[in-house]
């Protein structure tokens, strides 16, 4: 698309790429909490104390979904062990002033269905046999290590057009959206 554009001269906007890795805000990496005020700190505070509830329920409802008897799990969970990782990088994601972690539900469910095991051989119009989920922590691993190797392709990112990525995204959508089942019961 971008040779395209260019052959015919037409002016696609494309993506925008930072050209240093630095925060988008004129400030430090490290956020300079001796410039919060009394004030401020002790009205956050109420915020705070919900955020936390909130992020410890999403934790919490996320890792129960995952273990449930039904996945046939062989490994042990782990939940104080997953809230100590989940506050160690709301800790860190804090002082840099970056979003905080959550246990994205939705991903984490998605994740552990694409690991299912299911019998081979059944008979025409049988349901196969749920055996179990393939556990590995590889998937998790390689799709992150992926985002992160991303930073160093900023040259080749900043070349694909803007409306290749509204559309990639709206297609994502769309199809998400039939795979829900209060959709495809109205359609």
């Amino acid at each position: 698309m971008t040779v395209f554009s260019h052959m015919i001269g037409l002016d696609v906007p494309s993506l925008h790429v930072p050209e240093h890795f630095k925060p988008t805000m004129d400030r430090p990496w490290l956020v300079d909490i001796s410039r919060i005020t009394p004030v401020v700190a002790l009205v956050s505070f109420f915020p705070a104390a919900f955020y936390t509830i909130l992020i410890v329920m999403d934790q919490q409802i996320t890792a129960v979904i995952i273990n449930r008897k039904d996945n046939m799990l062989r490994k042990g969970e782990g939940y104080h062990l997953d809230l100590l990782v989940i506050a160690i990088l709301v800790l860190i994601c804090s002082f840099l002033g970056l979003p905080f972690y959550v246990a994205a539900t939705v991903l984490s469910v998605m994740h552990v269905n694409s690991l299912r095991i299911q019998s081979e051989s059944s008979a025409p119009g049988e349901i196969p046999c749920f055996l179990g989920v393939k556990e590995q922590r590889l998937t998790g691993f390689l799709a992150h290590f992926l985002i992160g190797l991303s930073v160093l392709l900023t040259g080749i990112i900043k070349l694909v057009p803007l409306p290749v990525l509204i559309g990639i995204f709206l297609y994502m959508g769309v199809v998400s959206l039939l795979g829900q089942q209060f959709v495809q019961r109205i359609a």
